[in-house]
């Protein structure tokens, strides 16, 4: 016993062990931060595909071990980011295995590769949430590292075999470079052997590791055949949505945007550098950091080595898998790329010799600077919780249960957990009589729209009443990016019936100015209005989804009135026309640069006691996606964006 701890070869797995689990289990996430999640959590307690609790294929083994978790915490949250962490080490120990393995017994390499990838935000975020990326990619790299230690001996081929089978019922998705390793190493040492005896060693192992979870779930959703309408459904939904085939675009312009969205995600999720934002020194310097260190890693993996090609080919295998098939705005998708990317880069500078120290210093400085870009991630994603939690607390302090409907589109499974004790309308699909029936009765005071920005106008229309109810507030709930990029933004409107809104809730600010983009703008901004952003360094909102935006603002009757707005427009020669009541006030040629309009409402515009509705209405309506060829990832349509809008009254001559 004292020899095996004693031992240098155990030293670096257990200085790995003592990093990276205390780190993992110290910033797990403090909500569910993705619909995934949710979903994982709605499964814990009932599993359904029908329902979507959760989606195919199912993810069986996940679910078992998250209930053996939760069994044991109690807590849903808690369970899943558990599993997550745990994975993250198993990751680690299994990359550190493998890249000692790569390299004849060479322990920087595996050193290296571990601490890269799990410190880099893509490796190291993903295994504080509570999803099944992270648990998935570390039993297919244990499953890897077990395949690879059989190439030479039947034991470790069938534990590992065994393994990957078992996975598949984890998450099918990182399994194809495991699988095709062992189809390779089964044939390998069928034709070494000249006997079937591999292939019975090997396939009997991965048959019962598949068997494990596949018969207890085909078992749960009614047999084979409806498993199998089930994944189909799914895959029909991957293609039409996600994959590269479902863009609609000419096949060039396709690929420049995916290349671009791809690189993008890779470069800004694991060394920081965003190639969409404007650069400087800073970000040219930001970029020069990574250069350096993969370069050379590059250059001096040992080409000559069939090691070295047979990691290239892996990286190659998962890169054109997530490229055509996943959507690329979501880094969890692209870490089963890292590992191997990380094993060659490890690999190269652990072959440097000279200087002798060189090597380690550049891997332990490069993970540091990792951990010093990841620290303040991942401390916000254990203490700030996802946007869809925020807005769902808000709601439940703000608004009753028994007055309130609430509505969600992409934050519907948020709101299923969140607020269970609320009435419910989701628009997954949406149905516009059920809609409109929701909004009949006499106790809905207040309409609770999550992902205000996802509404149809059709959806709008409906949930509004046919426009008997009208906003009470507008608020945008937000976390940085960089922690999840899905669902990184909520935009909460809250609407109610307009004879139930004073008419001095809309009367102007004191300055006479209304901030478009501020904290108190919801309560005058109807149809056609995005949540609050930065745009052209302008805290605003963009005008679109319809070429006609409206103001609802009360003004003292008797006065005329001067106007002026600030105002910026997308696409070029954008035309606005200001109306009230269907009547023209005058029209602008909006400038492609922040502008200010000036305009005079007259006094016979102003109707005594009623709220005067300000129509800005464009002549063009385009998405940034689609005139620029895909070069912007921004699909809504757009027609103007405006930072404030002022009146001040002018006494009648």
């Amino acid at each position: 016993m004292t020899k095996f701890w004693t031992t240098r070869r155990w030293f670096p797995p257990l200085l790995l062990a003592a990093v990276v689990l205390p780190l993992y289990l110290l910033f797990r996430s403090i909500s569910l931060d993705d619909f995934d999640s949710y979903s994982f959590a709605l499964a814990l307690g009932h599993f359904s595909l029908d329902l979507q609790q959760p989606q195919p294929p199912g993810f069986p083994v996940y679910i078992f071990l998250g209930r053996l978790l939760f069994a044991l915490s109690g807590d849903v949250t808690a369970a899943l980011t558990l599993l997550s962490a745990l994975g993250g080490l198993i990751m680690a120990l299994s990359l550190y295995g493998m890249g000692r393995m790569f390299t004849q017994g060479r322990p920087l390499a595996g050193v290296g590769a571990a601490l890269l990838c799990s410190l880099a935000p893509m490796g190291w975020l993903t295994a504080e949430k509570a999803l099944s990326d992270t648990p998935g990619l570390a039993m297919t790299l244990l499953a890897m590292w077990l395949l690879w230690r059989g190439r030479d001996d039947w034991r470790w081929l069938g534990a590992g075999s065994l393994l990957l089978g078992l996975s598949f019922g984890l998450r099918p998705q990182d399994g194809l470079p495991a699988a095709l390793l062992l189809a390779w190493l089964t044939a390998r040492q069928m034709w070494q052997r000249r006997s079937l005896a591999p292939l019975l060693w090997a396939g009997l192992p991965f048959i019962t590791g598949v068997s494990l979870w596949l018969l207890p779930t085909l078992h749960a959703v009614g047999g084979l055949a409806a498993y199998i309408a089930h994944l189909n459904a799914h895959s029909a939904h991957v293609r039409q949505t996600d994959s590269l085939l479902a863009m609609g675009l000419p096949i060039g312009m396709a690929l420049r945007a995916r290349a671009s969205a791809f690189a993008n995600t890779l470069l800004l999720h694991t060394a920081g550098v965003d190639l969409h934002s404007a650069w400087g020194w800073r970000e040219a310097g930001r970029s020069l950091a990574p250069a350096l260190l993969v370069i050379p890693g590059l250059v001096w993996a040992g080409w000559r080595r069939r090691e070295a090609w047979l990691l290239l080919a892996w990286a190659a295998l998962v890169a054109g898998q997530v490229f055509v098939l996943e959507t690329l705005d979501r880094p969890r998708l692209v870490l089963p790329l890292l590992p191997p990317l990380a094993l060659l880069v490890a690999r190269g500078w652990s072959l440097i010799r000279r200087p002798r120290f060189l090597p380690t210093i550049v891997l332990i400085g490069a993970s540091f600077v990792l951990l010093l870009q990841g620290l303040p991630l991942a401390a916000q994603l254990a203490t700030t919780p996802a946007p869809s939690a925020q807005a769902a607390a808000y709601v439940r302090a703000n608004y009753p249960p028994a007055q309130t409907l609430v509505a969600a589109a992409g934050s519907f499974r948020s709101v299923q957990v969140e607020l269970p004790d609320y009435r419910l309308l989701y628009l997954y699909r949406f149905d516009a009589d059920a809609a409109r029936a929701a909004t009949t009765g006499e106790l809905v005071r207040y309409v609770v729209l999550f992902d205000r920005d996802k509404f149809s106008a059709e959806a709008l229309t409906a949930l509004s009443g046919d426009g008997r109810y009208v906003p009470l507030e507008d608020r945008t709930f937000a976390r940085d990016p960089r922690v999840h990029t899905q669902g990184d933004q909520v935009r909460l409107q809250v609407l109610t019936p307009a004879d139930q809104v004073p008419l001095e809730a809309l009367a102007l600010p004191p300055q006479g100015c209304i901030d478009i983009g501020g904290d108190n703008d919801g309560r005058y901004l109807d149809r056609g209005w995005y949540r609050p952003e930065e745009i052209g360094g302008v805290g605003g909102r963009w005008a679109g989804n319809e070429l006609t935006s409206t103001v609802r603002l009360y003004l003292e009757p008797g006065h005329n009135y001067r106007l002026t707005l600030r105002a910026l427009a997308y696409p070029e020669a954008q035309s606005l026309s200001l109306q009230i009541g269907g009547r023209s006030l005058t029209q602008f040629a909006l400038q492609t640069e922040w502008g200010e309009y000036t305009t005079t409402i007259p006094a016979a515009f102003v109707l005594p006691e009623q709220t005067t509705v300000l129509e800005l209405v464009h002549t063009q309506l385009a998405a940034p996606f689609d005139t620029s060829g895909g070069a912007s990832s921004d699909a809504r349509p757009l027609t103007a964006a405006y930072d404030w809008l002022c009146l001040v009254a002018i006494p009648p001559p």
